[in-house]
C-alpha cells in the first residue's frame, strides 16, 4: 500500500514559502559567475590600460587602491558563489558575501562624496569607473539583500568585517611613509592639515565602515529570518 501523496494545493503552498531567490537557482548562479568575472577582469584589464598611459603602471601602487582590492575580492567571491552549489561551500561563506557588499557600498559612497570631483578621478577610463564604482557595489548590495544566508551568523560577524578596512588603513599609512605615496588624499598626512586632518578624514571613513557593517549585518539577519519564516 503506497504512502499518501500531498495534494496539489499543499505543494503549491509549500513552494510559495520558499525564498523567491536562493543560492542554487540556475539564473542566480549564472548571473553571479558573469558579474563576478566582470568585476574581477575589469581590474585586471585596467592594469593594461594604465600601463599604456604615458606615466605607465606602478603595480604596487595600483594594487594598493582599496577600490581595486575590493573589486578583486568581491568578483572572486561572487564568481565562486556561482560556480559551486551552497552545500560545497563552508558555513562561513555568506559572511564573505556580506563583507564584499560592505566594502563595495562604502567604496561607492566614499568615491561619490570625497573623490569623484578630484582631477585624478577623471583619468580613470569611464567604463572601468562605471563597473568598479557603480555597477559592482549595486550588484553586491542586491545579492546580499535578496539572497538569504544558508546558516545563522555569529554575533561578532560585523566585527570580523572590520578587520580588512583597519588593516588596509594601517598598510596604507606604513607603506605611504616608506614609498612617499598614498592612494587617497584623505589618507595623506602631507596635506595642509597634517596628521590632524588625517585623523579626522580617515576616522570618518572608519566610522562609516563600522556603521555600514552593523547595518548590513542586521539586514542579512533580517533577510534570513524572513526566509526561514516562510518555509
Amino acid at each position: 500500500m503506497g504512502l499518501p501523496q500531498p495534494s496539489t494545493a499543499a505543494l503549491t503552498r509549500s513552494e510559495e514559502r520558499l525564498p523567491v531567490l536562493h543560492h542554487d537557482q540556475p539564473a542566480v548562479r549564472t548571473l553571479r559567475i558573469f558579474l563576478g568575472l566582470l568585476g574581477f577582469s575589469t581590474v585586471i584589464i585596467n592594469m593594461f590600460v594604465v600601463a599604456a598611459l604615458p606615466e605607465g603602471l606602478h603595480l604596487g601602487n595600483y594594487l594598493s587602491f582599496f577600490t581595486n582590492e575590493a573589486n578583486l575580492y568581491a568578483g572572486a567571491v561572487l564568481a565562486i558563489s556561482g560556480l559551486l552549489p551552497r552545500e560545497r561551500l563552508p558555513r562561513w561563506w555568506d559572511g564573505l558575501r556580506g563583507a564584499a557588499a560592505v566594502y563595495l557600498v562604502v567604496t561607492f559612497v566614499v568615491f561619490a562624496v570625497l573623490l569623484e570631483g578630484l582631477p585624478t578621478a577623471g583619468t580613470i577610463t569611464p567604463w572601468v569607473n562605471t563597473v568598479v564604482h557603480r555597477l559592482m557595489p549595486v550588484v553586491l548590495l542586491i545579492d546580499w539583500l535578496l539572497i538569504p544566508a544558508a546558516r545563522p551568523a555569529r554575533w561578532w560577524r560585523f566585527l570580523a568585517w572590520m578587520a580588512y578596512p583597519v588593516a588596509y588603513l594601517a598598510y596604507s599609512l606604513v607603506r605611504g611613509a616608506i614609498v612617499d605615496w598614498y592612494p587617497y588624499p584623505f589618507l595623506d598626512p602631507r596635506g595642509p592639515a597634517g596628521y590632524a586632518g588625517l585623523v579626522a578624514s580617515a576616522g570618518a571613513v572608519v566610522v562609516g565602515f563600522f556603521l555600514a557593517a552593523i547595518l548590513f549585518d542586521l539586514l542579512g539577519r533580517l533577510r534570513r529570518r524572513i526566509a526561514v519564516s516562510r518555509r
